[in-house]
């Protein structure tokens, strides 16, 4: 009998293979490299073993595949500064060559989706003869690599155009939006939609009564779409460009635009095998470029770890009450739907939470100061908020006080609301905020390169003379914010790019 630690493989009645994957220690199954392992052996099982007439490929968790493990990513981008393009090839295309293998397998496999596939999860299914999904919302199917300042690297694409037809495809890929079930089924990128209680029974039915043994593309009459390019202006992509709303100063700072589009045209013309090969060509040219190592480690890995600062914060109070002159509906509402019950001031205890936004002295609560200015004083003993507004990559958090807090409740508090809002927190101990500073100095929408020099030397001068402040913790805070452009990976990755 198979037997894998990141797979629950049972040989089923009529010779189907269920194999359904489950990562131990992880919430989400991802593609690491002991995983790419457990498929390949998967694999020459099914090949090897005469019993097994078809196979299935799910989950065990409540989600199918996520993507590839962010820490071979990071991996990745580290060995980009100094191996060969061979060795990048045959480093980050090992998981394009098991999909390939998987495609060509001459029995019926099915992928049977019962959560979210995105990235490599949905590069596995569509490496399947077929494919079902349940009919839940929350099932979403994407590519969302664009991002990351990268491209799907594992045949991604190359399938995907041929699956579902350029317009639909290059839009995916461009933008990393997902779609649900019902429009997945609409658009052709899977074979049925059912109810989570039939997705096996139904991807067994599939399996052995298929639709089709291969992909379509392997059929000597298949002919890819042309694609309609126009490249006036010197960039042979912005007609594309221009019909997706993707403006100029984007995709000049993010090289994975034009990356995709140059694996979707050129790739479309060639056999699947070299079609591949190609994809990890132009894959290899990107991961060498700083900005898809600057946003993997800014978005993703550093953003996990200022997180994680407020892993095991007790709640010191569900209650909160917000003083001040402001306006602060915006806030309440974000507040309430991160569930905490917003009181009047006269309701207040001495365990109960309250944002300050202004001078006011409190008897009663938990007081943490709301800092909407850079010029707004807090006391020695006290502990400063800054939220940043919500952007398209999320939001962050400036907790800093002048010395130790007095009551180290409010110090927790702080981190409660960044943890309970989903703010990446950055801790900072100083006279004043640093985001604030920043925020003033720098305005997206109309600055240049100066604007960036100008900020990235605030926040330098500002980390010498802190006490607390992570300079990984500074880019994250930035980049949500919006103050620093994701190619740029914050001020400190900005400062190392420009020497």
């Amino acid at each position: 009998m198979f037997t894998d630690p990141n797979l629950k493989a049972e040989l089923k009645s009529e010779g189907v293979m269920v194999a359904a994957i489950d990562m131990p220690g992880r919430s989400m199954n991802v593609f690491s490299a002991d995983m790419m392992d457990s498929l390949e052996n998967l694999m020459i099982e099914v090949e090897q073993n005469p019993d097994i007439r078809a196979l299935v490929i799910t989950s065990a968790k409540s989600t199918f595949l996520a993507g590839a493990d962010l820490s071979m990513i990071k991996v990745f981008t580290e060995r980009a500064a100094g191996d060969s393009d061979e060795q990048l090839h045959d480093l980050c295309g090992r998981l394009g060559r098991l999909f390939l293998r998987l495609e060509q397998i001459e029995k019926p496999t099915v992928a049977a989706l019962n959560g979210l596939a995105l990235g490599g999860g949905l590069e596995l299914a569509l490496a399947c003869h077929q494919r079902v999904v349940i009919d839940d919302d929350r099932a979403v199917l994407g590519l969302p690599e664009i991002k990351l300042g990268l491209l799907p690297g594992a045949g991604g694409t190359q399938r995907l155009p041929r699956l579902v037809g350029n317009d639909t495809a290059i839009h995916m890929l461009l933008t990393g939006q997902p779609v649900n079930p019902k429009k997945a089924l609409e658009i052709g990128l899977v074979d049925t939609v059912v109810e989570a209680n039939r997705l096996i029974d139904e991807a067994r039915k599939l399996a052995l009564s298929p639709v089709r043994t291969k992909a379509n593309w392997y059929n000597d009459d298949f002919r890819a779409e042309d694609i309609s390019l126009d490249g006036n202006d010197g960039n042979p992509y912005r007609s594309v460009y221009e019909r997706l709303d993707i403006q100029p100063d984007t995709y000049r700072h993010y090289p994975a635009y034009d990356a995709i589009m140059d694996c979707v045209t050129k790739g479309l013309k060639m056999p699947m095998d070299k079609a591949v090969s190609w994809e990890m060509d132009v894959f290899v040219k990107l991961i060498k470029d700083r900005v898809a190592a600057n946003m993997v480690r800014t978005l993703f890995l550093d953003r996990q770890r200022a997180q994680k600062q407020t892993a095991g914060v007790e709640s010191p109070a569900e209650r909160l009450a917000i003083i001040g002159h402001s306006d602060t509906s915006k806030l309440i509402r974000q507040l309430e739907k991160a569930r905490f019950d917003i009181i009047n001031v006269d309701e207040l205890t001495d365990d109960d939470l309250v944002l300050i936004a202004n001078g006011e002295s409190l008897h009663k609560g938990i007081p943490v100061r709301l800092i909407t200015a850079s010029s707004t004083p807090i006391a020695d003993s006290e502990v400063g908020l800054w939220l940043s507004p919500k952007t398209t990559d999320g939001q962050s958090a400036e907790i800093f006080c002048k010395g130790q807090p007095k009551d180290s409740r409010a110090l927790n508090a702080a981190l409660l609301i960044a943890r309970k809002l989903g703010a990446a927190p950055l801790l900072t101990q100083h006279s004043h905020a640093l985001m604030p500073i920043l925020a003033e100095t720098v305005q997206l929408a109309t600055s240049g390169d100066n604007s960036l020099d100008k900020a990235s030397q605030i926040a330098s001068d500002y980390v010498e003379t802190s006490s607390k402040a992570d300079p990984d913790f500074v880019d994250v805070a930035c980049v949500l914010a919006g103050l620093f452009p994701a190619w740029s990976g914050g001020p400190f990755k900005y400062r190392e790019q420009k020497g």
